[in-house]
């Protein structure tokens, strides 16, 4: 708040150095905040402020995240194998010959459905998840649908948005997305 980012130019003569249209005002203590909010035609909605994540919280969220894909790993195996053997069997049939070598290497990535953070700070998923649309989006959409029941959130393309659980969230609560 209260600075200007990014460089600019200042044009001036050696006779305008006081001149207070050629003088760049500058602010001690300056901070920057990112802002969340929701609004529709006839309400505000909650806003957030986000905060820098701590290190407790980023600590919390691995673990949590690691307990959900030792829970989902066992499934998205089974899943795998089907598809591995698959392609083998058409491998197979299509050239009439056995695949030599060693067959693939199970290993579960996000490819496969595992939950995974960002390393790189921000806002990512997990954050928008827990401190966002659980808490404050979903029960915001929920009393609107009380009041019409053919309301549609909105959200922009950000990346911590289109996450695939987040379609659980809004399916779980009866709440239409606007993809």
């Amino acid at each position: 708040m209260g600075h200007r980012r990014g460089g600019f130019r200042v044009w001036r003569r050696p006779h305008e150095a006081c001149v207070r249209s050629c003088v760049r005002e500058r602010w001690k203590g300056y901070s920057e905040f990112m802002f969340w909010g929701c609004f529709t035609y006839d309400f505000k909605g909650p806003y957030h402020i986000w905060k820098p994540q701590t290190k407790k919280e980023l600590d919390e969220s691995k673990s949590i995240i690691k307990i959900w894909n030792q829970a989902l790993e066992p499934e998205a195996h089974k899943a795998w194998k089907k598809q591995q053997d698959a392609k083998r069997r058409a491998y197979e049939l299509r050239y009439n010959r056995r695949i030599s070598g060693a067959p693939a290497k199970w290993k579960f990535t996000t490819s496969y459905g595992a939950f995974t953070r960002s390393d790189g700070g921000g806002i990512d998923w997990w954050r928008y998840l827990t401190n966002i649309l659980i808490p404050k989006l979903l029960p915001f959409a929920q009393s609107l649908t009380c009041l019409n029941p053919n309301t549609i959130v909105q959200e922009d393309k950000a990346t911590s948005y289109v996450a695939k659980i987040h379609q659980t969230y809004f399916n779980a609560c009866e709440i239409q997305r606007l993809l």
